[in-house]
């Protein structure tokens, strides 16, 4: 492994995450994240003869100031400051990237990548952001040795610098070596991080757990859904159809064995009393009350029964708008405690028009709750009066002569609600089609032209179609949107809806036996009306896998806060008492009984770690490689080299430093004046022989080697020794 390249390998690799942290937070516009994107990929590729270039020198001179003046004017425009700061020094990160220039500026990579993960804490702490701060941990004390290794050659041997032999250090050379790092060492180097992961959890988990409003600047990003604010447009929903961002997560009462791959169930989000024409729907009514709670509960219509209503888990992300999804005939709400009694504080819910629940809470907060369901038989009684029934009831005036025709043609002959409504619901569903392109949406009547020309459309032409189509044959009823079900998870044992799930469907007011209440009818076929599928094979497992993980990281990480941590160390504490219980513990400790277990445990211990140890160093020696006998062998020929050298030294020979040991002991040998000059000459042959030619030094060669050396140096060797003008004087 190339010294040099491993360590810019290593930086880059930094840089890539820190840079990474930050634009897959989904907090930067598309037009930055993209401009990111291409000036990361040109860093990477600038090669090592444009980083020394004079070009390179200006970039990273005038480009940072530019790119400032631009942020600026972008602030005075009225851009968010934190964005900016961010795009900056992810900007800052490239343009250093790719004018680096030796072991400082990549100290200051490193630097600004671990400045871009802290930046990742405020703008996403999603599972993005873990796989970038796990892949940084593990790679940072590999990159900052070799850093460290990088300054302290450039920084010890400069231009024209020798060795302690004599020899001229080519620091280019040093850098292209294979010889100063390998494998091995890297792998050992990188596992300094295990250490330092242990000990980050423990604080993790140990320090307290408290609120921090000081930290103002939070990320305001959550997914934007169509379809659930006050108004909707024919022409603009349906094309997140094909999204696949996970928004909900939900375990039913109940699986089969084993689990559906699909589970159709409507999610109510918001719904619409109001149709203007021009496919435009809105809401009369802008009205909100707070919901009130029992403890953890929230009651909707009666306290809830887990012995009688069925009872679903729920995991919503954060969306714009905060709507709450619910199944149909949801009775009350609760907010789930974690083990050992603690509950977290749940956000305050308001009940707006048409029975759209809404909750406050911080737009990056995943909301937990199980919904109480009442079962299928519950007769439920939801008085309806004339006022809101007129509201239910109204059509716009420019609605089409023969739409209206077409609602008395379908239900002639039927006298209840009920039956009007399986009746239109059938034709929709059985004579028209389901496509995502909505070819009627730039109509200026698009439920005419549905339901005349174009005979196919998205969700939402069925759902207002049937509205209409109801409401002309005076059936009371509200457009609703919501989610449709979704796909089976099998790592994390949830089903996943996604954006692409979003659907829509009606509500329509049946009365029968002198009590009224909202039944749900779906026109659309079933082709759009369940759960999209995502791809199957490598790909879909790889799906199901990253979403798994993304759930336990918001659960357990993101979401690991202050009676989650009480939850823990109860448990902890428990687990500890029964382990106690169960060896013995406390009654060894009180009636005086030796602590031999563990002593033994600690004696066991040191026996395996020093029986590691031992199998270690001897794989170690028997497994050397050429390469490693090789620099061994360079390494002690060095070294006896150097104490002959300080031996000659002590005899008033000292060697110039321009001189090579072995022309140096040749001029000695040709001077003649040096009795010793011999002997020091086939030392240094030998020396140039195991050093450079490869020929190997037996350990009697070493000792003989030392012994000719210490002769050499003795006092006793004065007058054999000393040069001729040395003794004259």
């Amino acid at each position: 492994m190339k010294f040099g390249l491993t360590h810019r390998a290593l930086t880059s690799a930094l840089a890539t995450l820190g840079v990474l942290a930050i634009v897959l937070s989904g907090a930067l516009p598309k037009a930055s994240v993209a401009l990111l994107l291409l000036g990361l990929a040109g860093a990477l590729l600038a090669t090592e003869r444009f980083q020394q270039s004079t070009a390179a020198r200006y970039t990273a001179a005038i480009v940072p100031s530019v790119l400032l003046g631009v942020e600026l004017l972008r602030f005075v425009g009225g851009a968010p400051m934190l964005d900016l700061a961010v795009e900056f020094a992810a900007a800052l990160q490239i343009v250093r990237l790719a004018t680096r220039r030796g072991a400082t500026h990549d100290q200051q990579v490193i630097l600004l990548a671990l400045l871009h993960l802290v930046a990742g804490t405020v703008l996403d702490k999603g599972i993005a952001y873990g796989f970038c701060l796990f892949g940084f941990l593990l790679l940072a004390p590999g990159a900052l040795v070799l850093s460290h290794l990088r300054r302290e050659v450039e920084g010890n041997y400069r231009q024209g610098a020798r060795d302690r032999t004599g020899l001229p250090v080519d620091v280019p050379r040093i850098l292209r070596s294979r010889r100063v790092i390998g494998p091995g060492f890297l792998a050992l180097t990188c596992l300094l991080s295990l250490p330092i992961v242990v000990f980050t959890a423990l604080l993790f988990i140990l320090f307290p757990r408290v609120g921090l409003s000081l930290l103002l600047f939070q990320n305001q990003h959550a997914l934007r859904s169509t379809g659930f604010s006050d108004t909707v447009d024919l022409s603009g929903v349906g094309a997140i159809r094909t999204d696949p961002a996970v928004v909900i997560r939900f375990r039913p009462p109940a699986m089969s064995d084993p689990p559906a791959t699909r589970l159709v169930l409507r999610l109510r989000g918001t719904a619409f009393d109001e149709y203007r024409g021009g496919g435009h729907w809105s809401r009369t009514s802008s009205d909100r009350t707070v919901l009130s709670r029992m403890g953890s509960e929230v009651l909707l219509s009666r306290p809830g029964d887990p012995d009688r209503d069925a009872v679903y888990h729920f995991e919503l992300e954060p969306l714009e708008p905060t709507v709450l999804f619910l199944p149909a005939h949801t009775v009350a709400l609760r907010w789930p405690a974690a083990a050992g009694g603690a509950t977290s504080r749940p956000p305050p819910l308001t009940r707006g028009a048409e029975e759209t629940l809404r909750y406050e809470a911080p737009p990056d907060r995943v909301l937990r709750y199980d919904a109480y369901v009442a079962p299928a038989g519950e007769l439920q009684d939801e008085a309806l009066s004339d006022r809101e029934r007129a509201r239910y009831l109204q059509l716009p005036a420019e609605l089409s002569t023969r739409t209206r025709e077409l609602a008395r043609t379908w239900t002639a002959g039927l006298a209840t609600s009920a039956q009007k409504a399986a009746a239109i619901q059938r034709h929709l569903a059985t004579e028209y089609h389901y496509t995502l392109t909505a070819p009627s949406g730039g109509k200026p009547d698009p439920i005419d032209d549905f339901l005349f020309v174009s005979h196919a459309g998205h969700c939402e032409f069925f759902s207002t179609a049937m509205s209409l189509l109801l409401r002309e044959v005076n059936v009371p009823t509200r457009n609703v949107s919501g989610f449709v079900g979704g796909t089976y998870n099998r790592f994390g044992g949830f089903y996943a809806v996604r954006q692409g799930d979003a659907h829509s469907w009606v509500e329509a007011y049946l009365e029968a036996h002198g009590r009224g209440a909202w039944t749900t009818f779906d026109p659309t076929p079933a082709a759009g009306a369940q759960p999209i599928v995502e791809s199957a094979g490598v790909a879909g497992t790889l799906r199901e896998m990253f979403e798994a993980i993304a759930q336990g990281w918001d659960r357990y990480v993101i979401g690991y806060d202050l009676p989650t941590q009480v939850s823990l160390m109860l448990r902890m504490q428990r687990s500890l008492d029964s382990a106690r219980k169960h060896v013995g513990y406390g009654d060894a400790v009180r009636s005086g009984a030796p602590l031999l277990r563990p002593l033994l445990l600690v004696l066991a211990v040191l026996a395996l770690g020093g029986g590691a140890r031992w199998l270690w160093r001897r794989r170690r020696v028997e497994t050397e490689t050429p390469a490693t006998a090789r620099a061994r062998q360079q390494r002690v020929a060095t070294e006896l080299w150097l104490q002959l050298e300080e031996a000659l030294s002590a005899r008033g020979v000292a060697r110039p430093r321009n001189v090579p040991p072995l022309r140096f002991t040749e001029q000695l040998r040709a001077e003649g004046r040096w009795p010793f000059a011999d002997e020091a000459w086939i030392l240094a042959t030998r020396y140039a022989e195991a050093r450079f030619g490869g020929v190997p030094l037996s350990a009697e060669e070493e000792r003989e080697f030392a012994r000719r050396v210490a002769v050499i140096r003795r006092p006793d060797a004065h007058s054999a020794t000393t040069p001729p003008d040395a003794r004259a004087t």
